[in-house]
């Protein structure tokens, strides 16, 4: 017995699993009487795993002359459940999967359709337009199309999707907004219905600029988000004082007076003109100072247009036709968070219900 003790003590394996070897050891103690304690410490595995090995391979045998059922550990028995679990276990292969879906992924990686600045989908936006078009097909989820991207089992790689790098997790959650609104440029944003945080309606916009270089004499882009369909307009302005940002929110109201119906400024000095802007079809609201997750859809969208317009660089270098092209194809782009669609086409629907309406 201690030969056997010593052999298996010297062939411990931290974090894997039983071996047959093992098993056929567990059914000959277990035929012992030895406890499931003693056996754990003869393998040097934890008890546990001894008794999820006993329920693996018990089964209920007839024994004696009148037939009494009773429960008996076989190692067969637990070798084979063993192995069914693992087989179930295992990711799917990609053979599993529809080969013609594949073909168009990597297909729409030759052509650049996930990286650069005109890129059209990410991974999770190409599948979900895929379902849609082939719903017949047995297609993976995007993250068993990033598994097989991470483990070089598709020709695209990694830095074929630069967001896959660019994003990095969050390391805490959102803080409490910071008390009051720093500057009292207006309504506080903690007076805006509820209503509008449910993204039902269409007509609530959030409001912010991209700057150059962070001089207010600098040339900025203002950036109105809606959340509802997330479409972006933007206006490359000359400088951000306040009375040029003001000058240029009456444009936009003026070109597009039926889309709005309330608006959520950031709190910077800039917007401190913003409260003029409101009538009787408008309301204003400004968010609490360092809390510019209040104007999460305008925060993202900001992210996406600093793909085109790096930080730090004067926006003298960018031209307004290359400022509104850039949010024409941010706007095109298939969004997983719109079930595949573009903010544009989103957009055109609320404004064809609007002239219906």
């Amino acid at each position: 017995m201690s030969q056997e003790k010593n052999t298996i003590n010297q062939k411990k394996k931290q974090n894997s699993h039983l071996d047959f070897t093992e098993r056929e050891l567990i059914e000959k103690w277990i035929g012992e009487k030895v406890t499931k304690t003693e056996i754990a410490k003869r393998l040097g595995r934890d008890r546990s795993t001894i008794q999820r090995e006993l329920k693996r391979g018990t089964t209920i045998q007839r024994k004696g002359p009148y037939d009494k059922k009773v429960e008996m550990y076989f190692a067969d028995t637990g070798q084979a459940v063993y192995e069914k679990n693992r087989q179930n276990s295992c990711p799917k292969k990609k053979v599993t999967f529809s080969n013609n879906f594949f073909e168009a992924i990597e297909l729409a990686n030759d052509e650049r359709k996930f990286t650069g600045k005109n890129r059209e989908f990410n991974i999770k936006t190409f599948i979900m337009v895929y379902k849609k078009e082939k719903p017949e097909e047995h297609i993976p989820t995007f993250k068993t199309v990033y598994r097989y991207i991470h483990s070089g089992v598709l020709s695209i790689k990694p830095h074929d999707l630069p967001v896959m790098y660019r994003l990095a997790p969050r390391k805490n959650k959102h803080s409490r907004p910071k008390g009051q609104n720093k500057k009292k440029l207006g309504t506080s944003i903690s007076k805006r219905p509820e209503d509008i945080l449910k993204r039902k309606e269409f007509g609530h916009w959030e409001a912010d600029l991209v700057k150059g270089k962070r001089k207010k004499s600098q040339p900025a882009v203002l950036t109105l988000v809606e959340r509802k369909t997330r479409y972006a307009l933007t206006m490359k302005i000359k400088d951000y004082k306040s009375q040029t940002v003001f000058n240029a929110f009456e444009k936009i109201l003026n070109e597009h007076s039926t889309v709005f119906r309330t608006i959520t400024f950031d709190n910077g000095s800039e917007f401190s003109k913003a409260s003029e802007l409101e009538t009787e079809q408008l309301d204003i609201y400004f968010a609490h100072a360092y809390a510019s997750w209040e104007r999460g859809s305008n925060e993202h969208f900001n992210g996406m247009l600093r793909e085109y317009i790096p930080k730090g660089k004067s926006l003298h270098n960018y031209s307004k036709n290359y400022i509104q092209e850039s949010t024409k194809k941010i706007n095109e782009r298939k969004r997983a968070i719109l079930d595949g669609e573009s903010a544009k086409t989103i957009f055109e629907k609320e404004i064809d219900r609007l002239k219906v309406s």
